[in-house]
């Protein structure tokens, strides 16, 4: 599950839950440039943080993280959590190429193929899934496209409901957003449904409802069902996002149950 991360305190003056990352990226074999950042959501399968630096899709990094034990699928007693990140997305967060970037990054084990060794600058897409709970990559023998919309790994309290041909409710609950486009998102769920199904996708803080068809399922061991959603009637407001830059945080936003 998703968790969103900010250095702030509450206003009811307890400590939100502050989790920082070392990221180290090669430009090539003998250039490296690292960066401590601030984790604005993380799950087991991936993690979103600003960088001074832009970052090519489909590139690997490398992370150390002071994971909590239940989110890592290795290294449980050690004290930092080594993984390394494949870039799903990279976006300017002011539209303007000279700002800070948002970047979500996919977990992909504890090594790197043994290609990135020999190109750095090699890119790479998932195949599906390893054993362990992180996702398993490929080279990519093209270059990467870049999404049409991008996607913000953030962790959102939605509705989702599904409703009956006679138009009465089935059922309804309340779930997390692992991240979110435009165009739709991934949400952790138990609702039973399958591919192909449409459910009614709910954003009350962000004023936002919509049909939503199942393009994907997955579950895992390691974690809750997901659902992958496409939104049918409506385009998600990104524009009204609140990133962990804002001034005031509500207490909803932010989340350590999971730590």
């Amino acid at each position: 599950m998703s968790v969103a991360v900010k250095n702030e305190k509450r206003q009811n003056g307890r400590n939100s839950v502050l989790l920082s990352a070392v990221v180290k990226a090669k430009e090539s074999k003998e250039s490296v440039w690292k960066q401590t950042t601030e984790l604005i959501s993380v799950s087991r399968s991936g993690a979103g943080f600003y960088l001074d630096k832009k970052c090519e899709v489909g590139r690997l990094i490398s992370l150390m993280i002071p994971m909590p034990k239940h989110l890592r699928c290795y290294d449980a007693e050690k004290e930092l959590y080594r993984v390394w990140g494949l870039i799903q997305h990279c976006s300017p967060v002011s539209g303007d190429e000279d700002s800070a970037f948002h970047v979500g990054v996919a977990f992909a084990g504890k090594t790197p193929p043994p290609s990135y060794n020999e190109n750095p600058l090699q890119s790479y897409r998932i195949a599906g899934m390893n054993e362990d709970g992180t996702w398993r990559i490929v080279e990519s023998k093209t270059d990467f496209v870049v999404r049409r919309h991008p996607r913000h790994w953030l962790s959102l309290d939605v509705l989702l409901s599904a409703w009956g041909a006679d138009g009465k409710l089935i059922v309804d609950e309340a779930a997390k957003t692992e991240n979110i486009s435009l165009s739709g998102a991934a949400v952790f769920s138990t609702m039973n449904i399958d591919v192909g199904d449409s459910v009614t996708f709910d954003s009350i803080p962000h004023d936002f409802s919509s049909l939503a068809v199942v393009r994907n399922r997955q579950t895992s061991e390691y974690e809750p069902p997901k659902l992958h959603l496409e939104f049918i009637d409506a385009s998600f407001p990104t524009e009204r996002l609140k990133l962990p830059n804002d001034d005031v945080l509500d207490d909803d936003e932010i989340t350590d149950k999971q730590f």
